[in-house]
């Protein structure tokens, strides 16, 4: 199955049937969750119901959000269960980058933003940022304005790509901020690098004494 980051004929021409199919339904927003809820696997050693996101339900949600439905109060309701859902099993299964993608695109499609902890939802990003509606969503749930606190957490953890791909998409690129964010990153690593040969060769002196 296609990822969500593949941007593809094959994958837009998948998008484009969906979307078809999903604007001919009098209520796509209660489809797509019904779609997402159902089927439930039962996890026998725990005894509950666990919602399984995979690839074809992203797919689902980015198409639904293209489309950009009005949400009854009912689904809401319903997509905030489901959203609460996936929080837990985020928790369980070491922040799974499927789930979190799915659970970031119900707060954006299903307007649930107000009910979650903001700082804790910026912190998900981390997790879904290889892939492009990762970036899309960023903005879409009102990020845009810490850009600059984010791309540096992101190249303290290495993630060098996802930094400059958010970056050009936040037009933060062409801040000089972003050119001494990578300077102090590379004279810390530079530091490391020497206090550790420091180290090494101090143990390998001691040993040949």
């Amino acid at each position: 199955m296609l990822l969500p980051c593949d941007q593809t004929d094959e994958l837009e021409s998948i998008c484009d049937d969906i979307q078809v199919n999903l604007q001919g339904l009098s209520d796509p927003s209660k489809v797509v969750l019904d779609i997402i809820q159902n089927p439930i696997i039962q996890k026998c050693e725990m005894g509950d119901n666990v919602v399984i996101i995979d690839d074809s339900h992203i797919l689902l949600l980015i198409v639904l959000m293209r489309i950009s439905p009005d949400i009854k109060p009912h689904v809401r309701e319903d997509a905030m269960k489901l959203a609460l859902d996936l929080k837990a099993n985020m928790k369980e299964n070491n922040g799974n980058s499927l789930v979190v993608l799915g659970f970031l695109l119900l707060l954006s499609i299903y307007g649930l933003v107000p009910s979650f902890n903001e700082d804790d939802v910026l912190k998900l990003f981390g997790l879904v940022s290889q892939y492009d509606i990762g970036v899309e969503l960023f903005g879409a749930l009102g990020f845009a304005d810490k850009i600059s606190d984010f791309v540096q957490s992101l190249i303290k953890k290495q993630q060098y790509d996802e930094a400059v791909r958010f970056s050009c998409a936040y037009n933060f690129s062409n801040n000089t901020q972003l050119v001494d964010i990578f300077q102090e990153h590379v004279q810390n690593l530079n530091l490391i690098f020497e206090s550790s040969c420091k180290e090494a060769n101090s143990i390998e002196i001691k040993d040949k004494a």
